[in-house]
């Protein structure tokens, strides 16, 4: 059975046109104007985008699962227009090892949304890493959810040379002192220890969640590597921290208004986006845990911000989407075009709402924007060219 998508804004060669898009066998057939097809979805007014990826969440399964699980997470990456999310290995039951991620892929068939896997490299796990033979490589610099922390400053030299240079090793590289200056201290000199050996080593890497505009500098010395940001660090800093109280604990910490600010100064540097999606219950967050859900909200979040002047939609989309695609080698995916896997995000761009914790698809039933009016939200959604979301709400 074949559908087309009727009359939508498409995203399509980083630009918006009026189009239709023909879709058979969950695959993108035609990309043009009156076509047809034996069903057919009015996109008039909505904006038709690839549907996007997330490189960097927490999905909290195995081991942590009353915080979300791969049902709970897919649903919530769907709402928000994610087709595809990439796990982070740092959970209680770290994955480490070719028997967990297996565990993991067996777990994730529940998810509506492709589920992806990045590796956690440790001091002494360099047979299992060649043995997964996993397509991304996470390496812990400083502390965070888990164990995953490299203790010897040799094996970061020693992943380097054994992991496929085609691959990229993501590199977590956070202070972990809780004084705002000795924290970024740390934080800078990890990084760019890290860049400089990747440099000598001709080596890709990409540094998730960046906070301050020195790291984004920092990486885009070396022309192989990437750098992400997250929606929060862009919008909320410390003077946020006592508004969220409980709430404002997260890895990276909330950096100074004026490092925020100076952050939005490098975006054109800004490889993609990450939600990092890290969702705790509120009685996790009373003891401490650090972590936002993400995943319901980035898209919209990041939208606003475009309608507030701040940014523009194509700079949007293209790190949500086809730029994530670009960087973690997933074929077919993050763009809208003749040939790729049919996974469409239709957003209408004039829909106002507030978000509120306890309706968001995230298990946790929280978010530090809660209250937040913002314009524009994800109304339908396919997957693998079939409607899985529709009038904003699951069919």
């Amino acid at each position: 059975m074949s559908l087309v998508i009727k009359d939508g804004m498409v995203f399509l060669k980083d630009c918006f046109k009026e189009k239709d898009i023909l879709i058979e066998d969950g695959i993108i057939a035609d990309i043009g104007s009156n076509l047809r097809a034996d069903e057919s979805i009015k996109a008039k007014g909505m904006l038709v985008l690839p549907g996007l990826i997330d490189p960097h969440v927490h999905l909290r399964e195995p081991g942590d699962s009353y915080k979300e699980d791969f049902f709970t997470g897919g649903r919530a990456a769907i709402a928000g227009g994610f087709t595809t999310v990439i796990d982070m290995p740092n959970n209680s039951v770290p994955t480490t090892t070719k028997e967990r991620l297996d565990e993991k892929k067996k777990l994730a068939e529940k998810a509506l949304c492709d589920i992806l896997f990045h590796f956690g490299g440790t001091d002494d796990n360099f047979d299992e890493v060649r043995k997964a033979d996993p397509p991304s490589l996470k390496l812990y610099l400083g502390k965070s959810t888990g164990e995953l922390m490299l203790k010897d400053p040799a094996s970061l030299q020693r992943h380097f040379e054994n992991f496929p240079s085609d691959r990229p090793i993501i590199l977590h590289a956070c202070g972990e002192s809780a004084d705002p200056e000795t924290n970024l201290k740390e934080t800078y000199e990890r990084t760019e220890n890290a860049v400089n050996l990747a440099i000598s080593m001709k080596r890709r890497i990409h540094l998730a969640h960046a906070s301050t505009e020195r790291e984004v500098l920092a990486v885009k010395k070396c022309k192989t590597c990437t750098v992400e940001v997250t929606p929060h660090h862009l919008l909320l800093s410390s003077k946020n921290s006592k508004h969220l109280g409980i709430y404002s604990t997260v890895y990276p910490p909330l950096r100074s208004e004026q490092k925020r600010l100076y952050l939005w100064k490098t975006l054109e540097m800004v490889d993609c986006m990450g939600s990092d999606h890290a969702p705790h219950t509120i009685e996790d967050k009373e003891e401490g845990a650090a972590g936002f859900p993400g995943l319901d909200t980035s898209l919209a979040l990041m939208f606003n911000a475009c309608g507030e002047g701040f940014l523009d939609k194509i700079w949007v989309v293209q790190r949500m989407s086809r730029n994530v695609a670009e960087i973690f080698n997933i074929p077919k995916k993050g763009k809208l075009e003749k040939g790729f896997t049919a996974d469409v995000a239709i957003v209408d761009p004039k829909k106002e709402w507030k978000i509120e914790g306890p309706e968001l698809y995230t298990k946790c039933k929280w978010s530090p924007f809660d209250g937040k009016i913002v314009k524009g939200k994800v109304k339908t959604v396919l997957k693998d060219g079939k409607v899985v979301y529709d009038d904003f709400s699951f069919v």
